[in-house]
């Protein structure tokens, strides 16, 4: 055990953390002009007025450089941390269901038991054939509960490394991580507030014993921890959850079940907002909203089932939204959700302000890891343990006014279209993984990605999309995100190249390289803190939100003129107009798909893609053809994977590996 004890606590180097960085303000605007030039697409007239309007902007801007310099000393933890909760999430009105909270679905298990089964085949011709079919089943089943339990318990065992700072601290070679974001995810919600949410965790919701349940749209508080801080065991919460569900399916009978309030907290966040300040003003109703922000994290059982069995775009379709009643028996305001279905497939739902997907996904990754090999087996259990509800409380939604049903109703139909606006795969790409790109390619897998994408959408839109990927800046003090540009002149130069029929293989392979090595320098430019996006967020809140210095010379007509026109720019617009939405995790086998919306509507993709040694995975979500104008999921599935057998037989000729040749793998 002594091993143990070395261990420094997580928390042990945050102070060495270097604070988040403002950058020169010429490295920023000459990064920006150089990211433009294949936005612009050949416009040379767009291109010279943008470089016009770049330089009469450099001329004042060394004043909001200064105004954000003033401001980053005041700053607890950095300059960017207040604005971006605000500007990245919490304004956000949108509805979070697909447009914002994330989706992960888990591995099956192999031996579950006690399946239901759809009522009828799925017959070729049918449309859902490829994507699989949800079906209702209107029950429960006990595989179900226990593998809930089982993702319950393994998840508050890692709360508990949390807790005690037992995670081994993070790192890269440039040194530790920052691992602050790991404290945001317990006891932690969102709350809805007109124009702008907040977030709630403090002391003593990260310390609760309880986690919330909800079933049929009912909702549960739960103890999962007895009086003295003890860990309950697996048969009293199995005994708690078919209490539940015995309680809401007599009620159902009954016709006594409670408003579908849940409901609001999937559509626009204005409209949960008004709902929200009358229900919070019921005392009973306050109460109840408490105790779901007290809770550490939530559950949803589902009656629904995907078919065929493992019809992975079936049970995705599920987890974003709900697959037969969109915005229901979901909480999309706990930062942490799992569901379960009637089959026990598992998912989890990420409400996505306070923190990254990154760092929930390797909580889960963790669960799911620790539940596989345990065997959930039909076992005696359930006789010896009378179903009682001593630690449960049932959180009621009573009184509810006319006009809160009315919102409901409308969050209702707004969800509908939202899910009925959407469209996700999840692409399985078998034949190689980062194994084979190091090997044969000799270029980073994630660039080789992010180059078959956007290849891939060339391809079918015959323009370049505007390509946002996340690069991580936990190198710093509370660090979050950067924008990597990933269309660059490299890679507009390679998709010429591709699409090119007098090319020869070897062009095509030595543009892939070129273009790769450029990706490599953006994405480390983008983690160090030097790129383009938030920095340009940072000067543009100077202008908007900062008092000038007291020895700042006043601004002038002319000059707000030229800051204001930098800003306006279309061309500046369109490069933050990201078609291609992207973001990588870490290879993660027991995640079987994930994903989250795209945030342009029109040929719009959000792209979450996972590289393993031997296959890539890439969950995608654009809208249906008729919102999307053009995007085409199917397509892009179609196309992507042609692309991925095309760039290996051009890196095999080049690098003269013989496509039998597999001794060196």
């Amino acid at each position: 055990m002594s091993h143990h004890h070395q261990q420094p606590h997580m928390l042990s180097e945050q102070d060495q953390l270097p604070r988040l960085p403002i950058p020169p303000l010429r490295q920023t605007i000459s990064k920006y002009l150089e990211s433009i030039v294949p936005v612009a697409n050949d416009d040379i007239a767009a291109l010279a007025e943008t470089n016009r309007r770049a330089s009469h902007f450099l001329r004042v801007a060394e004043r909001l450089q200064q105004r954000l310099i003033e401001y980053e000393k005041t700053q607890p933890y950095s300059w960017l941390e207040k604005w971006w909760f605000e500007l990245a999430y919490l304004s956000w009105r949108e509805s979070l269901c697909i447009n914002s909270n994330y989706w992960i679905a888990f591995a099956d298990d192999p031996n579950a038991y006690g399946l239901a089964v759809a009522p009828e085949q799925l017959q070729p011709g049918y449309p859902d054939i490829h994507e699989g079919k949800v079906w209702d089943s209107g029950e429960y089943s006990e595989f179900q509960v226990r593998r809930a339990v089982r993702f319950i318990q393994k998840t508050l065992d890692y709360k508990e490394l949390i807790r005690d700072g037992r995670l081994p601290i993070d790192r890269t070679r440039a040194g530790p991580l920052c691992m602050h974001q790991y404290h945001c995810m317990f006891g932690m919600t969102r709350i809805p507030r007109m124009g702008c949410d907040e977030l709630r965790q403090d002391e003593s919701t990260i310390a609760s014993r309880t986690i919330t349940v909800i079933v049929e749209d009912q909702i549960y508080s739960v103890d999962v921890y007895d009086s003295t801080g003890h860990r309950r065991p697996d048969g009293e919460l199995e005994a708690e959850l078919h209490a539940i569900i015995a309680d809401v399916t007599e009620r159902r009978a009954l016709g006594e079940l409670d408003p579908a309030v849940t409901v609001l907290t999937s559509g626009h966040r204005d409209r949960w907002s008004v709902a929200y300040e009358q229900l919070e003003k019921q005392p009973s109703n306050h109460a109840t909203l408490m105790a779901i922000q007290h809770s550490l994290f939530a559950v949803s059982l589902d009656t629904t089932f995907s078919d065929p069995p493992g019809s992975i775009n079936a049970h995705q379709r599920n987890m974003k939204c709900h697959g037969t009643q969109p915005g229901h028996n979901r909480w999309y305001d706990k930062c942490v959700s799992y569901v379960f279905d009637r089959n026990g497939t598992a998912g989890y739902l990420g409400e996505h302000s306070p923190c990254d997907a990154l760092i929930p996904a390797f909580m889960i990754e963790y669960v799911a890891k620790n539940v596989a090999p345990e065997n959930i087996g039909v076992s005696s259990l359930n006789s010896a343990v009378p179903t009682s509800l001593a630690h449960v409380r049932r959180l009621r939604f009573t009184n509810v006014s006319a006009s809160v049903l009315q919102l409901i109703a409308e969050a209702e139909k707004e969800v509908e279209q939202t899910a009925r606006s959407s469209d996700s795969r999840q692409i399985r790409f078998e034949n190689y993984g980062s194994d084979w790109i190091k090997r044969a390619a000799k270029v980073g897998p994630d660039a080789f990605a992010q180059l078959a994408m956007q290849l891939t959408y060339y391809r079918i839109h015959g323009t370049f999309a505007a390509v946002y990927e996340t690069a991580s800046t936990r190198q710093f003090m509370h660090g979050r995100t950067e924008t990597v540009r990933s269309l660059s002149a490299e890679s507009a130069d390679f998709m010429r190249t591709m699409c090119d029929p007098s090319s020869s293989s070897r062009d095509k392979y030595e543009a892939l390289v070129r273009a790769a090595n450029k990706h490599q320098i953006l994405l480390r430019d983008a983690s160090s803190g030097n790129g383009v996006d938030r920095h340009l967020l940072g000067l543009r809140m100077a202008y908007h939100r900062l008092q000038p210095l007291p020895s700042e010379a006043p601004l002038s007509d002319a000059e707000k003129t030229a800051i204001e026109e930098f800003f306006n720019d279309p061309i500046l617009a369109k490069s933050t107009t990201f078609q291609l939405s992207t973001s990588g995790l870490f290879p993660a086998y027991y995640l079987s798909h994930t994903g989250f919306g795209s945030v342009v509507a029109e040929r719009g993709y959000g792209i979450n893609y996972i590289i393993e040694p031997k296959r890539i995975k890439f969950g995608t979500e654009g809208k249906t053809f008729e919102v999307g104008k053009g995007t085409d999921v199917e397509r892009f599935e179609m196309t992507l994977r042609q692309v991925l057998a095309e760039l290996k037989a051009i890196c095999e000729q080049s690098n003269e590996i013989s496509a039998g040749d597999s001794s060196r793998l």
